[in-house]
């Protein structure tokens, strides 16, 4: 679903509870009439638990790949001719939401749906490091580099939580939607369900992308023009940033 690509890149030429509270209980006594209590069990869908919800995120580890030319990268990366491209992290997703919903008969043809589980998929199928073959491991341009992208490694491997923390906000609103919903015909029950399962499969669709942003701008963070100028001069002013890698552009 995201494809996220962060970059490292040099100048060419001159080269993301506490508290502590006193609860009184006060019993309320109630009395309703039998008939008063079926026309309300008929007038509500009160969910009487949440559904059972579970993240399945699979994950998978960064590989790196050191066989693509600095040139290949700046193509790669559609980079503008102001930087040149020496790393890059490329980042993808997809994801599918499932979620069960049960008609329930509260009175005589009328019918609630309550949800049962909720367990949305989501699976990294694409985490790529790459690094400018003309860098030798080992050496401080290839470290400099290799500890860049790093960066943007751990940006990426904080999905997981992002989107279980929003799964659990997503469960609350769910319960109480359904808690405020009125029983329904048995002939609007399958038309109920479709819109509902459309309406919060788009739901979570529209949280990945907000997380995604929110991921984005942190690796633009670290993305910026002092930060290049930095990493540009780390091994001095002779290294493979100002000689060897503008010599392998041209």
């Amino acid at each position: 679903m995201a494809d996220q690509r962060a970059k490292h890149v040099a100048p060419k030429s001159s080269i993301r509870w506490g508290a502590v509270a006193v609860c009184i209980l006060i019993t309320v006594f109630l009395f309703v009439t039998p008939s008063d209590h079926a026309a309300a069990q008929q007038n509500s869908c009160a969910v009487a638990r949440a559904p059972v919800a579970s993240l399945s995120f699979i994950n998978q580890d960064p590989m790196l790949d050191r066989h693509r030319s600095v040139r290949w990268l700046n193509n790669r990366a559609n980079q503008g001719s102001r930087y040149m491209v020496t790393g890059l992290t490329e980042y993808e997703l997809q994801a599918r939401f499932d979620m069960r919903l049960e008609p329930v008969e509260v009175g005589v043809g009328a019918f609630c749906l309550y949800p049962i589980r909720i367990n949305p998929e989501v699976e990294v199928i694409k985490h790529l490091v790459y690094v400018a073959s003309e860098l030798e491991r080992g050496t401080c341009e290839y470290d400099v580099v290799y500890a860049h992208e790093g960066q943007h490694v751990q940006i990426n491997q904080h999905m997981e939580q992002d989107i279980q923390r929003e799964l659990d906000a997503m469960v609350a609103e769910i319960t109480a939607d359904f808690a405020a919903m009125r029983p329904v015909g048995a002939g609007e029950v399958q038309r109920l369900q479709r819109r509902l399962l459309n309406q919060y499969g788009q739901d979570f669709k529209r949280r990945l992308r907000a997380i995604d942003l929110l991921r984005r701008e942190d690796h633009r963070a670290i993305d910026t023009q002092d930060e290049y100028e930095r990493l540009s001069k780390a091994c001095g002013p002779n290294s493979a940033f100002q000689t060897t890698l503008p010599d392998a552009m041209r």
